[in-house]
């Protein structure tokens, strides 16, 4: 085994759980940026999802943060989708780990992006939860 497969070897063993935490495939990654200063990872996912088009994780020891950016409906309500995503997280035991979140719709466009923080990678809420959660949202407003 040259160097180069057994680099990919490790990074496949290190990159696997995070993918499997979000419900994604290591095919779906799209970017890897590490930061030997932060220490810190980022990585960019592309999910096969109809609803969810990213998700960008920037992981270091103070915590996680993700950003999952999606394309729902144009024309809502921009507040009472806002309000809506915002009380399905302040409730739902999916989202209990999570210690701050932010949402944002456009809705001349349709995307929603939704930043969520917390302790570690497997307290964030899978790219199927987002998406249901988004699901749940749109049949309120």
């Amino acid at each position: 085994m040259d160097n180069v497969e057994k680099l990919a070897r490790l990074l496949e063993k290190a990159l696997r759980p995070i993918a499997e935490a979000l419900g994604a495939s290591m095919d779906e990654i799209e970017d890897l940026e590490i930061d030997t200063y932060g220490p810190r990872i980022i990585i960019q996912f592309k999910p096969s999802s109809a609803t969810v088009r990213t998700v960008f994780i920037d992981a270091s020891p103070d915590g996680v943060e993700a950003v999952y950016t999606a394309q729902v409906a144009t024309g809502k309500q921009k507040h009472q989708l806002e309000e809506a995503i915002a009380q399905i997280i302040e409730t739902e035991d999916t989202y209990q780990a999570v210690e701050e979140y932010d949402v944002s719709y456009n809705p001349e466009t349709g995307e929603v992006t939704i930043t969520l923080t917390a302790k570690i990678i497997p307290e964030l809420p899978s790219i199927r939860d987002v998406e249901r959660l988004l699901e749940k949202a749109q049949l309120k407003t």
